[in-house]
């Protein structure tokens, strides 16, 4: 989750939600998202310098350029991409036309580990 002050209010909203499999050096992530206030432009994988801080875009995902819709990808990573996956630092960010800094963000996190 990323803290949003009152400003961004008229433009941020929604929920998402996604699963990330990875078989080999592949990534498969497949997620859905709704509630948003304007239609979804974009979302990519991002990787950030820690667990929760934002940072460049990786690699494109494919959305449904909606209010509601879906996320997909199928990515084939580094050994460094897949280290810092495992250590909690990539998430994915969704982009709208009223937020193209961001609408939604979701850290992929292994199993067991909370934010």
């Amino acid at each position: 989750m990323v803290p949003i002050d009152i400003s961004m209010r008229t433009a941020i909203a929604g929920v998402g939600a996604a699963t990330a499999d990875v078989t080999g050096s592949t990534l498969k992530i497949v997620g859905s998202f709704e509630g948003l206030r304007s239609p979804a432009v974009s979302a990519q994988l991002h990787e950030g310098s820690k667990k929760g801080l934002r940072g460049p875009a990786l690699f494109p995902l494919t959305i449904t350029h909606d209010t509601k819709g879906t996320i997909a990808g199928s990515i084939e990573l580094t050994s460094a991409h897949l280290a810092a996956l495992r250590a909690g630092h990539c998430y994915i960010e969704l982009s709208s036309e009223k937020a193209p800094d961001g609408n939604l963000w979701g850290w992929l996190l292994p199993d067991g580990h909370r934010p």
